[in-house]
């Protein structure tokens, strides 16, 4: 059975957000991570240099509580 979330709103993408490039750069990284921007409040992939060089245009969001089963992993 699927974990069903009652904040699915809160975890939108920016529409013009994409899996595969960083947000703010555009570049094709290897390695991205998703955080929300401030201004529209909904979440982006980022680069590591973006996130450095714009800390204060977005926010590290880990906030949606862990509903799964607790164990070793």
């Amino acid at each position: 059975m699927p974990i069903i979330y009652d904040d699915e709103k809160s975890y939108r993408f920016h529409k013009s957000d994409s899996a595969e490039r960083c947000f703010a750069c555009n570049e094709n990284s290897d390695r991205l991570l998703i955080v929300r921007q401030i201004k529209s409040m909904m979440l982006v992939h980022l680069c590591h240099n973006c996130i450095a060089n714009n800390f204060s245009d977005y926010l590290l969001d880990n906030t949606r509580p862990w509903l799964g089963e607790k164990g070793n992993i």
